[in-house]
């Protein structure tokens, strides 16, 4: 007598057990950790983040009873010791195995939390909310317009903007499910981020006005041996140091600060000049300085708005997304709305 198994999606792949192939796009409860309960997964969680029993306990509203059974249980059921436990003592460390499941679990709680936001905005259709994440020029330059046309005709939607010096937090955030969508620039993992391009960012080179740099740069060679200030931990900052390391060689850097305020102190005072980008340019009267444009001679930057490739964008979030690519097709910064 043949035994029934019940079965259930993942996705369209082919999945091996117990040596053959399951049916394209199922996984068999079968093969599944018999016992497992996400009780056992949230026990362990808050003990590795904690490392210990007691603050797991209080965390969870458990005893420490409670969750040190919990753990027994996992411990059990994957057949490893995962924490290693301080004698007498409610301290605990992960072992190699429960490090190895760690990283499971952390991807897990992240799917399960999207999934949860994605039924409750699936359920709330217009009058949802979501999260949209923007690092300094993008919150001054570009998001505010798009707000002001998007809660035009979607009124009932809450929006929270998220602030950051650069993109790199932003993009973990969207990647953990804590940020929705997120203004960024490119290169972007296409397997992790789906993302609509928005404007080109060309470079200026910003220098103390009545210095003697030249009004026009024809090639990059003329940016050799100047003394640059750059940003410290921008992508776009790499990237340029990396464009002009190619071309004329390693750049003189004499000082990298994430602050914009200091970085136009620095350049009034002449310690340096600057590359920095147009929408840059726009977020003050740039008193004291000079620009000299660099389009041509050092790639611009991408503006996108990029949201996590597997997940799917409720209407709410979709059309905040089309009001951006319909405002910004593409711009070049210097164009952009005062």
């Amino acid at each position: 007598m043949r035994t029934a198994q019940t079965v259930v999606y993942i996705g369209a792949r082919t999945v091996r057990f117990d040596g053959k192939h399951a049916a394209r796009g199922f996984i068999m409860l079968s093969d599944l950790w018999p016992g497992l309960d996400l009780r056992h997964l949230a026990a362990f969680s808050a003990v590795s983040k904690t490392g210990s029993f007691a603050q797991a306990a209080e965390l969870l509203g458990y005893t420490q009873p409670a969750v040190s059974q919990q753990v027994a249980a996992l411990e059990k059921i994957v057949g490893q010791r995962l924490f290693d436990r301080s004698s007498g003592r409610a301290q605990a460390t992960l072992t190699e195995a429960g490090a190895i499941l760690e990283g499971h679990v952390d991807e897990l709680a992240a799917r399960i939390a999207i999934a949860r936001q994605d039924l409750l905005d699936l359920a709330r259709g217009e009058a949802g909310s979501f999260r949209v994440g923007a690092f300094q020029s993008a919150l001054a330059r570009i998001l505010p317009h798009v707000l002001r046309r998007y809660q035009s005709d979607h009124p009932a939607v809450q929006i929270e903007a998220v602030e950051s010096n650069n993109d790199v937090s932003l993009l973990q955030q969207v990647k953990q499910g804590t940020l929705d969508l997120a203004f960024a620039l490119l290169p972007l993992d296409p397997q992790t981020f789906a993302y609509r391009e928005l404007v080109l960012d060309e470079f200026v080179l910003v220098s103390k006005r009545g210095g003697a740099l030249p009004m026009r740069i024809d090639s990059p060679d003329q940016l050799r041996g100047l003394p640059l200030i750059v940003y410290r931990n921008c992508r776009s900052a790499t990237a340029l140091v990396e464009f002009l390391d190619s071309r004329i060689g390693e750049p003189n850097i004499v000082f990298r600060s994430d602050d914009n305020a200091a970085i136009e102190e620095m350049v009034r005072a002449g310690l340096g000049v600057a590359i920095l980008p147009e929408l840059w340019t726009k977020l003050g009267a740039n008193e004291g300085v000079d620009l000299t444009p660099l389009t041509g001679i050092v790639p611009p930057r991408v503006v996108v708005l990029a949201w996590r490739a597997d997940r799917t964008l409720t209407p709410a979030q979709q059309a905040f997304v089309d009001v951006a690519v319909a405002m910004y097709p593409r711009a070049r910064a210097a164009h952009l709305a005062a």
